[in-house]
C-alpha cells in the first residue's frame, strides 16, 4: 500500500556524436544486431496525433494512452518523454518534464483529449529534466506519486525545488508495487532502481505499455551519472520479462520488445568493454574514446560526447568496488 507523506524523431536519427578512438586502443566494437530490433515499435495509428511541436510530438499508444516523445536537441520545453494515461475516473500524467511550460503543455492537451486536467501524476526519478515543471504539474491539484527517496532526492539534490508541493506525496515503497485504478484502467508502478537509486515505472496492463522512465532509452545513449550499472540491466531484464507490447523509453523513440532485448545487448556491451578495461588497468577515458556502437545502433544520439566515458567508468566503479 502507498503511505502519504507530511526535432521530430528523424531529428534524433540524424544527429549523431563523433568520438575519436585512442591511438593506443582497438575500438571495443559488437557484433550485428537484428536490424529489427532497432526499429521503434509498431504502434497503433488512430486518426490524428495528441499534438506535434518543436519539442515533441504525443502520439497514441494505446486505448487512450498517449507518448509524449520529446526532441531535447531541437528544443528544451519538454526534455524528457513521458505520457498520458486515461481511465474512466482519472488521467495519470507521466513525469513533470524540464520545466513549467512543458509541463502545463502535456496539460493542456490532457484537457484536450479527454476534457479533463490530469488527477494523478507519476514521477519516475529525481532528475531535474523529469521534475522541473512540478509547479506547473500540480497546479490543477493532481496528486503525485513517487518513492520516499525519489521525493527524498528532488529536496536535497534539485536547486529551487518546490518542497512544499513534495510534502503529499503518495509514496510507492522502494521494491515494491501499487496497482492504481483509473476507473476501467489499471497501472501497476513498479518501484525498481538502477538508472538511479530509485526509479519508477507505469505498467497499463490491458494495453500492453510500459513507462520506463530513464532504465530504457531508445535511439539516444543513456545518462549513466547516477547510474547502478548491474541493477539497472536487472531492472531492464525485468521490464522485458513484462513483455509489452511498447516500452515508451525515457529518451529517444519507442521500442518493442526486441528492442529492449537490443538495448540489454548495448548494457551488456559497456559492461564487457569497462571490464576489458578494468583488467587491463586502461582509464575510463580512453575505454569511452574507444568505445563504438553496434551495427545497427550508429546513428543513436548522445546529449553528450563523454556518455561512453561515464557509462564504462559507473561499471569500473562498481567492478572495483569504489
Amino acid at each position: 500500500m502507498p503511505t502519504r507523506s507530511a526535432s521530430t524523431r528523424r531529428d534524433f536519427l540524424r544527429w549523431t556524436a563523433s568520438l575519436g578512438a585512442s591511438a593506443a586502443l582497438a575500438p571495443f566494437v559488437a557484433q550485428p544486431l537484428l536490424a529489427q530490433s532497432l526499429r521503434p515499435a509498431e504502434l497503433p495509428r488512430p486518426r490524428g496525433l495528441g499534438g506535434r511541436e518543436p519539442w515533441g510530438s504525443l502520439e497514441p499508444v494505446g486505448r487512450d494512452v498517449w507518448a509524449m516523445l520529446s526532441t531535447p536537441l531541437a528544443d528544451r520545453t519538454t526534455l524528457c518523454n513521458g505520457g498520458l494515461i486515461a481511465g474512466r475516473d482519472g488521467v495519470l500524467m507521466i513525469e513533470a518534464f524540464g520545466g513549467d511550460a512543458g509541463a502545463r503543455w502535456m496539460r493542456e492537451r490532457a484537457r484536450a483529449l479527454t476534457r479533463r486536467e490530469p488527477t494523478q501524476l507519476l514521477l519516475t526519478h529525481y532528475h531535474a529534466d523529469h521534475t522541473g515543471g512540478l509547479t506547473a504539474a500540480r497546479e490543477a491539484g493532481a496528486e503525485l506519486w513517487s518513492t520516499a527517496r525519489t521525493r527524498d532526492d528532488v529536496i536535497s539534490r534539485n536547486q529551487n525545488a518546490p518542497v512544499h508541493l513534495l510534502g503529499d506525496a503518495l509514496l510507492v515503497p522502494e521494491g515494491g508495487e501499487h496497482v492504481l485504478d483509473l476507473g476501467g484502467r489499471r497501472v501497476r508502478m513498479i518501484a525498481l532502481e538502477g538508472h538511479t537509486a530509485s526509479d519508477l515505472v507505469a505498467f497499463v496492463e490491458d494495453d500492453g505499455v510500459v513507462f520506463a522512465g530513464d532504465l530504457i532509452w531508445f535511439g539516444m545513449f543513456p545518462n549513466f551519472v547516477d547510474a547502478r550499472p548491474s541493477r539497472l540491466t536487472a531492472s531492464v531484464r525485468r521490464l522485458r520479462a513484462l513483455n509489452a507490447r511498447v516500452y515508451v523509453s525515457g529518451h529517444g523513440v519507442t521500442a518493442n520488445a526486441a528492442g529492449v532485448d537490443a538495448f540489454t545487448d548495448l548494457l551488456d556491451l559497456v559492461e564487457r568493454a569497462a571490464r576489458d578495461a578494468h583488467a587491463r588497468g586502461v582509464s575510463a577515458e580512453a575505454a569511452g574514446a574507444a568505445f563504438r556502437m553496434p551495427a545497427g545502433m550508429a546513428d543513436w544520439t548522445l546529449f553528450n560526447p563523454r556518455y561512453f566515458e561515464r557509462a564504462i567508468g559507473a561499471w569500473m566503479r562498481e567492478i572495483s568496488g569504489s
